[in-house]
């Protein structure tokens, strides 16, 4: 990567994107309940969020599932969509409408093109910042998020529906919160390629992509911030505040593009790789169940209907990294499956 025109620390809470537009938030501040309290019920009188997990390959079971309950007849117009990771891709397909499905399709065919990349260990040993090249998968955010998209995404903003992208600023170690139609709606200059870098950064799996410098400016300097994948910080965008305001009923659906039940297995050989292998997921999997179990008590509190769907145990894991196009596309038809036949549960197992 080029050198960095890195922010100081102290500089960190004054850097802005772009003049004096609000398009973002700490994820982590609860402050920003003030903007997505306003939203406004739907037509049926109900406020529906969706969520959209990280998960990688995974993410075929989410687009499915979306395709599936398109099928089944009864999937609502979102009034806030968010989207981490490989939910990020999705997200503003899921927030522009069903009838967008056939681009669903095509995030799910950019997940089995990730098959053929090829893993460069060598040259990470020797300083680059990433094992794999993410060539594909900005290719696939311009597929799937081109100018058309972008004006139904403002049109959606402009009647108080939201979409937010969650990345983690590296150097800040705080989540980001990217109000997509903010800058759907906005004059800021080349936005389409902003929203293309964002969803970038929130796919960029520290080690495994390369993390995307965004250009900044704090107190008269220009710099660059630097971001990566949002579950570092969050497997499920967390809305920091809340789900106050808005009025009307409110439901909570989370399509969580993982397991969140343990998975036993033996580790044969205590290497130091293997040991990391199995432990680096135990990791994020327990992280995903305390951000989901977090979602479902602060939607008991506010009396919000909670509905999650996840991959379950018992389904076949991948044999590898990328899995296989085979795999992934038994994973799309499972999730087609629950989602047309309306599985969900009501809470973390």
């Amino acid at each position: 990567m080029p050198p960095r025109k890195a922010l100081a620390p102290e500089l960190v809470a004054s850097s802005i994107i772009t003049g004096s537009q609000v398009i973002r938030y700490w994820g982590d501040d609860p402050e920003f309940v003030t903007t997505h309290s306003r939203i406004k019920p739907g037509d049926d009188g109900i406020v529906d969020y969706l969520t959209l997990s990280g998960g990688g390959i995974n993410g075929a079971y989410g687009a499915g599932f979306l395709v599936g309950w398109t099928a089944r007849g009864d999937r609502p117009e979102f009034e806030v969509v968010t989207g981490i990771s490989v939910g990020a891709m999705m997200a503003p397909l899921a927030f522009i409408g069903s009838r967008h499905d056939g681009r669903l399709q095509a995030a799910f065919s950019s997940l089995t093109q990730q098959t053929n990349m090829r893993v460069d260990f060598l040259s990470a040993l020797f300083g680059a910042p990433s094992v794999l090249k993410n060539t594909v998968i900005l290719d696939a955010i311009r597929q799937l998020v081109d100018e058309r998209v972008l004006d139904e995404v403002a049109a959606g903003h402009r009647q108080g529906r939201r979409l937010y992208v969650g990345t983690t600023n590296l150097d800040a170690q705080r989540p980001v919160v990217w109000d997509i139609g903010a800058i759907a709606v906005s004059n800021i200059p080349n936005k389409l390629d902003l929203v293309h870098r964002i969803i970038l950064a929130s796919t960029a799996v520290p080690g495994v992509f390369p993390p995307v410098l965004l250009e900044a400016e704090a107190q008269g300097q220009r710099i660059d911030e630097l971001h990566v994948d949002g579950g570092v910080t969050q497997q499920v965008l967390l809305m920091p505040g809340g789900y106050k305001g808005g009025g009307g009923t409110k439901k909570l659906y989370v399509l969580f593009n993982g397991v969140v039940d343990p998975t036993p297995a033996t580790v044969t050989r205590l290497a130091s790789l293997d040991l990391l292998e199995r432990a680096v997921p135990t990791l994020l999997k327990y992280l995903g169940r305390a951000n989901l179990e977090q979602l479902a008590n602060t939607a008991a509190r506010n009396n919000i209907a909670f509905r999650l769907s996840a991959i379950p145990a018992s389904f076949p894991q991948s044999q590898g990294l990328l899995g296989d196009e085979a795999w992934l596309g038994q994973l799309f038809d499972f999730g087609f499956a629950n989602g047309k036949a309306g599985i969900w549960q009501n809470t973390p197992r």
